[in-house]
């Protein structure tokens, strides 16, 4: 969940820090004294200048010019470290950094700061503030930051800071929660949010001692509503009401039925195989109702629709099957309600809780990397398109293979729009024999004994699409009389592929596949049986399997019955070997991965790779 306080902290910052310094203290009147980076005597002219620079500074930070301001404070800081004016400088350097987007030094520098005031100051508040605007997205960070808040708070930053808190602290894990609460203090006025959070997390998993012992400390520490009420149900054994397993929920579709016919058509399909899943997949004692939402092809009307349904309390929402539509819709939520696209492949980019069936498969190219260590490649190029799913199969094969002894040369990307790829293809050729065939004293017109050879390959993680245009082309430029072998993941193993294309261009490839599919495998038997009864007709299509496994990883994540999003993220990662109608799935760092498997394709057929 991204947390964003904005520019409310560092208003609340130069107004707070104001009215501490004139009014602060253990009484009305009393001034504070300024916090200074080191002892040490000033004379009247060194505080003159020290007083000229900060004031320099603030101007430039009041007109934006944030590296002027930074420079003017770290000239003051390392010139005047006993002026009065010094720790304001710092303090000043963390606001310019903040600005500036540089998180971690904002946080460093106000840590710095609080480290030169006396326990008890009141000015500290504010600048715990800062330092939760300086770790946006990152809520572990933020609520370890407002728990280090202590009892000098005033009531309007409490006020500011307790909303924030319990934002913080439900887009935990119980995991992360209780990580917090070990690392930070917790006899500040906020450790009671957390405490019972986690006193609630505690009594779910069977805890109960514990979690009437921490519910008790919260109360006696002060905490008021709501968390006070549910901090006396926990000492009853009782769950607040969000908390209790949920069996009945709506999920929700958002698919373009009114878009482009053949868009429309494959859409009707997907929408089947989500249908199914949800009459069936879960069985009793579950009631699923499915909402649906037509975008007409259009990332707009989706993203409209996410924010709705959002509003509406939907438990997810499966669909959006481009790649705008999915990055349009991740960006509209307020939290993070969890997404499912069968298709897009880029939902590492449309935020957090956002999963798809396809996109970047970095296991599967490790895969490849460790077949070309078995076979002794002593060069690899990469040939890829201009693509983030690309980037990261070829980054997690290059750093495998590169773990393994295998040397990169080089890698040759093309525009995704490209139909022709002679320069990447020679480029690939010559970066692995050229120089090798030159040390053999061989011309153009001499006959090459491959044994002569060392072994090379081309790793390609394309995808089917471009399999079409690159196979024939790759054949064109003879590369196996070069012996130089060829890789790819799994779009070279795609059905369409091995249907389509001679298999001249193909034979020979060393690929990925996903494990479990096809219609002898249990996940597509089982599929297709509950499709054949649910509509009474026959399975003709395969694309129905696509939205069924879509549906069917949301289902297994709400299964446990807890519905917030922190907890429904929390049991996708959790996922494990879910076996669909299109493959063997888990979470892994976010991500839904397939089971693969390593063949080498031969007339049509994938033989298994044993290395």
């Amino acid at each position: 969940m991204r947390l964003v306080i904005g520019r409310r902290a560092s208003v609340w910052l130069g107004f707070a820090l104001t009215a501490c310094q004139i009014t602060g203290g253990t009484g009305p009147g009393v001034e504070l004294p300024p916090p200074v980076l080191a002892p040490g005597a000033v004379s009247r002219a060194e505080q003159a200048e020290a007083q000229r620079l900060l004031g320099s500074a603030e101007a430039s930070f009041e007109a934006r010019r944030f590296p002027e301001a930074l420079r003017t404070a770290a000239d003051l800081m390392e010139r005047f470290p006993a002026a009065d004016v010094s720790g304001e400088a710092l303090l000043l350097s963390a606001r310019v950094e903040l600005a500036l987007g540089s998180g971690d030094r904002a946080d460093a520098a106000a840590e710095r700061y609080l480290g030169l005031l006396r326990p008890g100051d009141p000015r500290a508040t504010a600048v715990r503030l800062l330092q939760v605007d300086a770790w946006p997205g990152n809520a572990a960070r933020q609520l370890d930051r407002l728990l280090r808040i202590d009892e000098t708070a005033g009531a309007a930053e409490l006020e500011l800071a307790i909303p924030i808190a319990r934002a913080a602290a439900d887009s935990l894990s119980a995991e992360e929660l209780e990580a917090v609460l070990v690392a930070a203090p917790t006899d500040g006025p906020l450790a009671p949010i957390v405490q019972v959070r986690h006193a609630v997390n505690l009594l779910e998993r069977g805890e109960a001692e514990r979690a009437t012992a921490l519910a008790a400390a919260a109360i006696a520490a002060g905490a008021v509503a709501p968390e006070r009420e549910v901090a006396e149900g926990v000492m009853r054994g009782e769950l607040p009401a969000d908390r209790r397993r949920a069996t009945s929920f709506t999920i929700a579709t958002v698919l373009p039925h009114g878009g482009p016919p053949a868009l429309s058509e494959f859409a009707r399909l997907v929408r089947e195989g989500i249908e199914v899943a949800a009459a069936t997949a879960l069985g009793e004692p579950y009631q699923v109702t499915v909402t649906p939402r037509d975008d007409r092809g259009d990332p707009v009307i989706a993203a409209g629709f996410v924010a709705e349904l959002e509003i509406e309390g939907v438990a997810g929402v499966i669909g959006f099957l481009e790649d705008e539509a999915l990055l349009s819709a991740g960006r509209a939520r307020q939290g993070a309600l969890p997404i499912v696209s069968p298709t897009a492949r880029t939902a590492v980019a449309a935020g957090e809780g956002v999963y798809s069936l396809e996109g970047a498969d970095p296991q599967a190219a490790q895969v490849v990397a460790r077949y070309a260590a078995s076979r002794a490649f002593q060069r690899v190029a990469i040939l890829l398109p201009e693509s983030q799913t690309a980037y990261e199969e070829a980054d997690a094969f290059q750093a495998e293979a590169e773990r393994l002894g295998v040397l990169i040369v080089g890698r040759f990307a093309y525009s995704p729009q490209a139909t022709f790829f002679e320069s990447q293809i020679l480029g690939a050729r010559d970066s692995l024999r050229a120089a090798e065939v030159a040390a053999l004293g061989l011309g153009a017109e001499d006959t090459l004994r491959v044994e002569m050879l060392e072994p090379v390959g081309i790793f390609l993680p394309i995808p089917p699409e471009d399999v079409e245009y690159i196979a024939p082309q790759l054949a064109h430029f003879a590369l196996d009389t070069l012996a130089i072998e060829l890789m790819g993941t799994s779009g070279w193993t795609d059905p369409q592929v091995l249907e389509l294309l001679d298999p001249l261009y193909l034979d020979g490839v060393v690929a990925t596949v996903p494990a479990g599919i096809g219609p002898g495998s249990p996940g597509f038997a089982r599929f297709q049986d509950a499709y054949e009864l649910h509509f009474q007709r026959t399975l003709v299509s395969p694309t129905p399997a696509i939205g069924y496994d879509a549906a069917l990883l949301l289902l297994e994540a709400l299964s446990p019955g807890r519905l917030s999003p922190s907890d429904v993220r929390s049991s996708f990662q959790g996922l494990r070997d879910i076996e669909g109608a299109t493959g063997i799935f888990s979470v892994v760092d976010d991500r839904v991965v397939r089971r693969t498997d390593l063949v080498r394709i031969l007339r049509r057929r994938l033989v298994p790779v044993v290395f």
